[in-house]
């Protein structure tokens, strides 16, 4: 599933959006395919009944062959204690499931206690430029639902976001941040580290880790701030205008959940054309902030089998452990590619983690044997060689083949310094030697 949806090292190939991996896995799962057997056997031939205008078997091909870069992103997120959590898996909120469907992401990454992404709470959103006024609301109200055992859902954007989540873990409350963009930045930013330490705070995101500032990012994650909650405040927002408006109207028209507005006396704020829209006017005196929704449709409004049903195989097999965190990355190899590897806890995928160790940084290295193996079967390689052979940084190549010298796996042959890997009869003829 990450190779297939998430963006990340230096390729022209564009991963498939929410909609096209829900059509995409839909096709698979009717086929009864499973993700994995793309990266053993020939994609062409097992895709021969696939149409799609915009997921093109090329494109597919294209994705799949990113396995050296994806290794490498994940080393470096799980050093920076990054999480990921799918679909399939029972941390995934099922707030989202139910109310987006196939429209929920395929992959959530995060850092921090996951737990409370099933909690709900209440949701803060307003502007990043913010008046005084605007944030004391958002800090007060924030507090308040901390001081009541309510969760914080925001954007983790300055401004109003940030003042609502602070407010909430200053209060020692519990509280989620939806990051558009950032999240291993974020993850070692002070102002959150003791709190994501504490267990009291979530930061996650759909989107690529490192990805920077992106419009279309920032709106596409509003629709899973409401989702999460089970209501929405709005402190301030400008007509026709923004992320603030465009998530709350959003909002409204979906029914996700019951939204509420801060009275505001502006001309110039869309909060009085929200309630024309079918939102309310937050109450002056409201000792408990559950009245947000509790005798409200919200939520319940529809009842979960409407709509689209979610695919049967994102229902099943929830007692397995299946947790794609970074420690527990499943490989494959792609013949005639580099290394590439496929979430063991794809709705698909059926768990190989009897194949291959569960340490990461060992998964990959021995991922690279077998590719070095397959490279210099017959003829020793250069560093250069091989490390664009498998797409990998040269520094990366160096260390694993130390190791694999080291391990009496890999022979260093000299003048010129080449690379071969030794056969199975040849490190038995030296074991025996060696016992002579």
């Amino acid at each position: 599933m990450l190779l297939l949806t998430v963006p990340f090292g230096k390729t022209g190939t564009k991963p498939l959006s929410v909609k096209e991996w829900g059509r995409f896995a839909r096709w698979l799962k009717d086929h009864e395919l499973e993700p994995a057997r793309l990266l053993k056997g020939d994609p062409q031939s097992l895709l021969s009944g696939w149409m799609d205008r915009t997921v093109t078997l090329q494109r597919i091909e294209g994705l799949l062959d990113r396995g050296g870069a994806l290794g490498l992103a994940l080393e470096k997120w799980q050093r920076a204690g990054l999480w990921i959590v799918t679909r399939s898996e029972t941390d995934y909120p099922e707030r989202l499931k139910r109310k987006l469907r196939l429209d929920s992401p395929p992959v959530f990454f995060g850092c921090g206690n996951r737990a409370i992404l099933n909690k709900g709470g209440v949701a803060v959103v307003g502007s990043r430029d913010a008046s005084e006024a605007d944030l004391k609301f958002s800090t007060s109200l924030a507090r308040s639902a901390a001081n009541q055992g309510l969760s914080v859902i925001s954007g983790g954007a300055r401004g109003v976001d940030e003042s609502a989540m602070i407010g909430a873990l200053e209060s020692e409350g519990t509280s989620i941040g939806m990051m558009a963009d950032s999240l291993l930045r974020a993850a070692t930013s002070a102002k959150f580290r003791k709190y994501l330490l504490s267990g009291d705070l979530a930061l996650v995101s759909p989107f690529n880790p490192e990805a920077g500032f992106n419009v279309g990012n920032a709106m596409a994650r509003n629709k899973y701030i409401y989702c999460l909650s089970d209501a929405a405040a709005v402190v301030n927002s400008t007509p026709d205008k923004g992320g603030t408006w465009a998530g709350a109207s959003e909002n409204l028209k979906n029914g996700w959940v019951p939204l509420w507005v801060q009275p505001k006396d502006d001309a110039a704020s869309g909060n009085a054309a929200l309630v024309k829209m079918g939102a309310r006017w937050f109450p002056q005196d409201m000792p408990k902030l559950s009245t947000l929704w509790e005798g409200d449709p919200g939520e319940h409004a529809a009842p979960e089998e409407a709509g689209l049903p979610l695919l049967q195989f994102e229902t099943e097999n929830t007692a397995t452990e299946t947790a794609m965190e970074l420690g527990m990355a499943t490989s494959a190899v792609r013949k005639g590619g580099a290394a590439n590897l496929l979430s063991s806890s794809d709705p698909l995928a059926q768990d190989e983690a009897d194949n291959f160790p569960s340490e990461p940084v060992n998964e990959f290295y021995n991922l690279f044997l077998r590719r070095v193996r397959e490279l210099t079967i017959d003829v020793p390689m250069k560093i250069e060689d091989i490390a664009a052979q498998l797409e990998l940084e040269k520094v990366q190549v160096n260390a694993w083949l130390k190791r694999g010298t080291s391990d009496g796996l890999i022979k260093k042959l000299s003048k010129p310094v080449q690379y071969q890997s030794v056969s199975v009869e040849q490190r038995q003829t030296s074991l025996f030697e060696g016992k002579s």
